[in-house]
């Protein structure tokens, strides 16, 4: 290999790693954005909780703030989403306890120490089948 197709290689690599850096932070922008949102969220239910109060209704109802809980889970999927992005790009691992990233062959989390989870998946062949009705129907469900 000739030192100009080394010296091709290397930038086109750096090229590669200047895009996922800039999709990292990209993701990680949206998250903070999303972290905003969810503050506010929590604000408006804290306004409709004070309100209740002052008004001597309490517990405050359920159906005032429950357009704003569910808008803070559905900001907290797709922060969640965001994180397995980020996580897909790089070599790392999130920790499910305090949010942080580990690199990818960790047993423990470096910033809580939380022991990482192994998830074991069952082998395809150890899976039971399923037999086929004799009429050529649908499968049967397992019992």
């Amino acid at each position: 290999m000739s030192f100009f197709d080394k010296f091709k290689a290397g930038v086109s690599d750096a090229g590669n790693k200047a895009k996922t850096l800039v999709e990292i932070n990209r993701l990680k922008l949206q998250n903070n954005g999303k972290k905003s949102d969810i503050d506010e969220q929590l604000l408006e239910i804290g306004k409709v909780v004070f309100a209740s109060t002052e008004a001597g209704k309490w517990p405050p109802d359920q159906e005032s703030i429950q357009s704003y809980v569910a808008k803070i889970h559905q900001l907290n999927f797709e922060i969640e989403q965001n994180l397995l992005q980020i996580a897909n790009l790089t070599d790392e691992k999130i920790c499910r306890g305090c949010g942080n990233s580990s690199a990818m062959n960790a047993k423990f989390c470096a910033h809580c120490g939380r022991t990482f989870e192994v998830i074991q998946v069952q082998a395809e062949e150890q899976r039971k089948e399923v037999p086929l009705l004799e009429d050529g129907g649908d499968q049967e469900e397992p019992k």
